[in-house]
Formats: structure tokens, C-alpha cells, sequence
């Protein structure tokens, strides 16, 4: 079961990450937060020197790879992270709102952008992404996770989470 779950956490949240993060580095500039980070480890020449190379090599990479993907990336990857961590759940609010939070935070800032409460452009594109990157993950997560039982259709109402992990101390969850 543990390959399994190596398996699943690698292509479902570290993967997406990965590749979100690489079209970051190759297409985007060094004004996000991303490359404060690799200043800080000291790969901002390698990062740059990438970034300036691949700009050259590819003009007409489609404007949607670049300013939404990524975001999706990062939805899909969370939602599927909490999905599987959760699998087995017994429903509670708790559950409910870890399972909704990317999704909250990325569709909901697309449509706080719309009503001006934060700072940015709607774009129905973004929140196109992120949608449908919750929906694909929620799929995929429920339906490929290894420690999935039938618990959630049961009388189980602990709050034993599937990685076993110790839970979230801080909200109750142990």
C-alpha cells in the first residue's frame, strides 16, 4: 500500500506542482513570489538563465499555458492531496472545508477579482481552470486512492485521516 500511496501523492500532487512550477520558471518573470524563493536558495542565476533561454526558443506558446495552467495545477494538486487524505472520513464540516479549499481560494479569488474586492483581472479562463482542476482531482482521487474503504458509508464518525498521520491536532482532529 505504501508504493501505492508514493505512486498516487507523486503524479497527483508533487507532478502538477512540478510542472506548474517549470512553466513558472520558463515563461513568467522574476517578479513572483517563486523566484523570491530561489533568490533566497541562491538558483536565481540558474532560474533566470532558463527562464531567458526557453523565452527565446518558443514565441508562440499559447497565452492559457502560461497564466492559467499553473494556477490549475496548484488547485488540482491540493484538492487531490486533501481528497486522499481525507478518504475515509466520516463527512464533518472540518472535512468540508479542507476538501473545498482550493477550489475557495482559487475560483473564489477569480471572483472576488470581479467584484474588485482583491486586486487583479477576472479572467472566466482562470476560473475555468480551477473549476474543472477540482473536479478532475476530486475524480481521480476518489476513484485511484489506495487507502479508500468503505468507511465513509458507514457508522464510522472518527476522525482517523487515511495517511494516518497523527491529524491536525490544533483543529480536534487526532
Amino acid at each position: 500500500m505504501k508504493k501505492k500511496r508514493l505512486l498516487f501523492f507523486t503524479c497527483h500532487v508533487i507532478l502538477p506542482l512540478l510542472v506548474g512550477g517549470l512553466i513558472y520558471m520558463r515563461w513568467r518573470g522574476p517578479g513572483l513570489l517563486m523566484f523570491d524563493w530561489f533568490r533566497t536558495l541562491g538558483l536565481e542565476p540558474l532560474v533566470l538563465r532558463f527562464n531567458v533561454v526557453s523565452t527565446e526558443t518558443t514565441p508562440g506558446v499559447p497565452v492559457w499555458l502560461i497564466y492559467s495552467l499553473p494556477d490549475g495545477l496548484w488547485v488540482y494538486s491540493l484538492t487531490a492531496f486533501f481528497v486522499h487524505i481525507w478518504s475515509g472520513v466520516k463527512s464533518s464540516p472540518v472535512k468540508i472545508f479542507f476538501l473545498s479549499l482550493s477550489v475557495v481560494l482559487g475560483a473564489g479569488s477569480e471572483l472576488a477579482q470581479l467584484v474588485r474586492l482583491v486586486p487583479g483581472t477576472f479572467d472566466w479562463i482562470d476560473f475555468f481552470f480551477y473549476v474543472i482542476a477540482a473536479v478532475l482531482a476530486f475524480y481521480f482521487a476518489s476513484g485511484k486512492n489506495p487507502e479508500r474503504s468503505s468507511n465513509e458509508s458507514t457508522s464510522k464518525t472518527d476522525n482517523t485521516l487515511a495517511f494516518r498521520s497523527g491529524g491536525f491536532p490544533g483543529l480536534g482532529i487526532r
